[in-house]
């Protein structure tokens, strides 16, 4: 099984590395010459991203600092009348304490964190049944790809449940974390196994949750938020 893992891995990366044409997207000059790693978070990637995200559905905004963040998280939960709230375990919400000035600053909300359980067996169900009832999810990301405005995660930081039960979605991230396209990424985690850096599972989220199966009718939040905001937060170290 691993063997095969690494045999297909290897073929993805070596075809991302490959100059092509994309698979029907109309090739664009933003962006699309490969960068290189300097250039990871410049003010180019940023508008980029944003510009990407915004295309797709989703609510791309800029923060100057962390407590312009908290600010408009209060101001997001009071406006859309979200009254449960999850915070996974990711170290830029534990870095700045998030759960427990949120507790202090919306009493009135019912708010939990994962704290690394949902890896375990015997809560993941437990946390399941309670994150379909969150009204908003707050995460951290590994990366942002500017080229198409997605959003990703790993599983070494927060159960995949909590990007995909709750009604929405919001991404804390930092300007570094934004990479020009997926080759960058893959060069960033690292190309050989022994190196340790690859996750067991990589969360991409492109905008909201949607379908349009249903007699050609786009349906939002059909199988996961209804709303995918991703707020980059200035100054972080």
């Amino acid at each position: 099984m691993n063997a095969s893992r690494e045999v297909v891995l290897s073929r993805i990366r070596r075809a991302l590395l490959r100059p092509g044409t994309g698979h029907g997207r109309e090739q664009r000059s933003l962006g699309k010459a490969r960068s290189t790693p300097e250039h990871t978070g410049s003010a180019h990637l940023l508008e980029q991203f944003q510009e990407e995200s915004a295309r797709v559905g989703g609510e791309p905004r800029l923060c100057a600092d962390f407590e312009e963040a908290v600010e408009g998280i209060q101001n997001l939960v009071a406006a859309a009348g979200y009254r449960r709230v999850a915070l996974s375990d990711h170290a830029i919400c534990r870095r700045h304490r998030l759960a427990l000035r949120l507790a202090e600053l919306l009493p009135d909300v019912n708010l939990w964190s994962e704290e690394g359980e949902a890896h375990s067996p015997g809560s993941r169900r437990r946390n399941a049944a309670q994150l379909a009832q969150a009204d908003l999810s707050i995460t951290g990301a590994e990366f942002l790809l500017a080229e198409s405005g997605t959003v990703l995660l790993t599983s070494s930081t927060s159960s995949r449940q909590i990007s995909l039960l709750p009604t929405a979605h919001l991404v804390l991230a930092t300007p570094d974390q934004v990479y020009p396209d997926l080759a960058a990424i893959f060069e960033q985690l690292g190309t050989a196994p022994e190196e340790g850096r690859l996750p067991a599972a990589l969360t991409m989220i492109t905008g909201p949750s949607r379908t349009a199966d249903i007699e050609k009718v786009l349906i939002k939040g059909a199988h996961g938020p209804v709303r995918q905001l991703t707020w980059i937060i200035g100054g972080e170290a």
